[in-house]
């Protein structure tokens, strides 16, 4: 694709739908090859776009990558208002573990998060960070309505104050629940058998004793 081709896209639909097109570049590059292979040259590339091109619509690489962890996020939380209301049986222990399989079938929302502070919110600009804290803070408050209704007797206060630590709890383990190939290897070894992640130890237990200590005593 030319430059010049590239600059008649000017129409919001056309621009949504050139922005649409570098996020799913970034996304094939990042899901196969990680952080390393998500550089902004490959994501031009794979998107058949200059590297010029790319700069027209996000900062860096990073504000490419921030965007695909915010669409993530969006799915990873209309899933859980979307299946919350439907829980059966014991609510904190039902709660806990949508929320752990839904992550689980989001994995690129949990190697993002183990990248937000020390990769992701490099190389933006101030105000690139105000958006994404503002999206992060919306979407947390969204989650806190769920845990609310999920959960009777739980407070607004306290349910929103669960959702901010299980994000704690996600970006925190994200990095051992989604090791780098060299290292997954490794742990396939019989010998570091103990060390390999466990969802329902690293993820759904904390998740679970997060809902728990909200929830009034005989509620």
């Amino acid at each position: 694709m030319t430059d010049t081709t590239f600059q008649r896209a000017r129409k919001p639909a056309e621009r949504t739908l050139r922005r649409s097109a570098i996020l799913a570049a970034a996304a094939e590059l990042f899901d196969a090859e990680g952080i390393q292979g998500a550089g902004i040259n490959a994501i031009a590339a794979r998107a058949g776009f200059t590297k010029s091109n790319i700069y027209r619509y996000f900062e860096s690489r990073e504000e490419v990558l921030l965007s695909l962890l915010l669409e993530d996020f969006e799915a990873f939380t209309q899933e859980l208002e979307a299946s919350a209301p439907k829980l059966q049986g014991e609510p904190v222990a039902a709660l806990a573990h949508l929320t752990t399989q839904t992550l689980l079938a989001t994995p690129r929302m949990g190697r993002l998060l183990g990248l937000l502070a020390t990769v992701l919110e490099e190389n933006v600009s101030e105000a690139t960070v105000a958006s994404l804290k503002t999206s992060i803070g919306q979407k947390l408050h969204r989650l806190g309505a769920v845990i609310q209704a999920a959960l009777p007797g739980s407070t607004p206060q306290d349910s929103a104050w669960a959702a901010g630590m299980i994000g704690a709890v996600i970006t925190g383990t994200a990095a051992s629940m989604h090791p780098n190939p060299t290292v997954r290897r490794v742990l396939e070894r019989p010998e570091f058998a103990a060390m390999r992640p466990v969802p329902d130890q690293h993820l759904e237990r904390p998740i679970r004793a997060i809902l728990h200590s909200i929830v009034p005593t005989g509620a």
